[in-house]
Parts: structure tokens; sequence; C-alpha cells
């Protein structure tokens, strides 16, 4: 795969409409939703994002033994990342559904956190440890971008993701000093996010056997819109050591 081809499949995201189920289970469930999404203090999502991504040392999802010099034996790595982790997530978010919503409740964290390990290894199957203070804020700007539904945003938040990117493919430093308020930032973006959007796409989970079926799906989407989330930041960071 060349720079023309990796920069096609960048502007193809770049272009995409939101998944089907940001257009369609999140219209539908909204009502429903919104009451749900408001009994879950936001200072929970907080408290999971951060503890979360803070363990950086938890397992990986998958064995990587690729080299990731080679740009498309570490793109194919990132989609068997990506899999992994929908897999994963569709099995314990039917397991949630079956029991309805005290459960689907009950899966929110194990969901973000099998996400931030999903950009994580990501990263590291394109060549980035992803250790610092620094990486976690970006691996929390993707996991912001993955969970937003509206376009212009998103291309918005590229833009930002984009421009903290050097022409090493490194990020641009920040004062040490800024990192943390700069964090709670995007934590508090995403935890607003991941209330009002990922806890609505639940609201179908409410029905035992029903819910089983629609957490399965609702899990394995969002897995999947982060891992394209993913490969596309650090395809970016990538091409940018190519050029």
């Amino acid at each position: 795969m060349n720079a023309a081809q990796i920069e096609a499949e960048q502007i193809a995201y770049r272009n995409a409409k939101p998944s089907f189920l940001g257009r369609g289970i999140e219209k539908l469930t909204n009502p429903i939703g919104g009451a749900i999404a408001g009994m879950i203090p936001k200072s929970l999502f907080e408290s999971v994002l951060k503890g979360i991504d803070r363990a950086v040392d938890t397992p990986a999802l998958m064995e990587l033994d690729h080299d990731p010099a080679d740009f498309s034996a570490a793109r194919d790595a990132a989609r068997e990342v990506g899999r992994k982790a929908w897999t994963i997530n569709a099995s314990s978010g039917a397991a949630a559904g079956f029991g309805g919503a005290l459960t689907a409740s009950a899966d929110i964290p194990a969901t973000i956190a099998i996400a931030l390990r999903n950009i994580r290894d990501t990263g590291r199957a394109y060549g980035f440890s992803g250790d610092g203070k620094r990486e976690r804020l970006f691996r929390l700007q993707i996991l912001e971008i993955a969970a937003l539904d509206e376009h212009a945003e998103k291309i918005a938040r590229l833009d930002a993701l984009e421009a903290d990117i050097d022409d090493m493919g490194a990020l641009n430093a920040v004062d040490t000093r800024s990192i943390e308020p700069l964090v709670d930032q995007v934590v508090e973006r995403v935890s607003r996010a991941i209330a009002l959007a990922s806890v609505r796409q639940r609201a179908g989970m409410v029905v035992p056997l029903l819910g089983s079926v629609v957490g399965g799906f609702v899990n394995a989407q969002f897995q999947r819109d982060v891992s394209r989330a993913a490969r596309y930041a650090f395809q970016a960071r990538r091409l940018r050591t190519m050029a």
C-alpha cells in the first residue's frame, strides 16, 4: 500500500457519514435514552475514563508479531485489533442486554475499557507505544471523535487532532502544566458524548432478550467506530513520516 492509497482511505473516512448506529438507533431511542442518561452521573464516566486510560499496562487485546515498519502489515494488524475488540465487546453487550437496564448500565465501563485498549493497541500496531500523558490525551481525542455523530464536528476534531502531529509523526509538545486541564476538557466532552449517545443507544437494551440482540449490535458497532477513528489517527501520524 502506497502513500496515495493511504491518503485516499483517509479522505474516505473524513467524508463518511456517521455510522448506521449514529444515524438510526440514536434517533429512535433518543427520548427513552435521554431519561436513562440523566440517571447516570457524569462524574462516573469521568472517573472511569481517567482510571482506565492510566492503566497503559493492561494486557493487549491480542499479540502483535508483525513488523510495524511494514505499512500493509501494520494496517492488517490494526484491523485485527479492531475485530478482536468488537468480538469481545459484542459478547459482553449481549450478556448485559439479556438482563435489561441494570446490567446494560454496568456494561458501559467495560465498553469504554475495551475501546481505550482498542485505540492503544491500534497505535502499537502502527509502531506507536502510547506511553506518556501526551499520548493519553491523543487516545482520548480519538475516543471523542469515535463518539461524535455530527459530521461537521467530527471534521473539526480531526483537523485539531492532525494539527497536533509534527512532521515526524510525533505529537507536538504541550506544557506539562497544561496537560491535565487539556485531558480534563477532553474527558468532559467524551463523558458528555457517551452519556448522551452511547447510553441512549443502549435504550433498546432495557427489554430482556431483545436487549441482548441490541446490546451485542450496539457494542460491536461502537468498537468499529473506535477502530476506524484510531486507524485514521495513527495513519495520519505514519503519513507524516513518509512525506
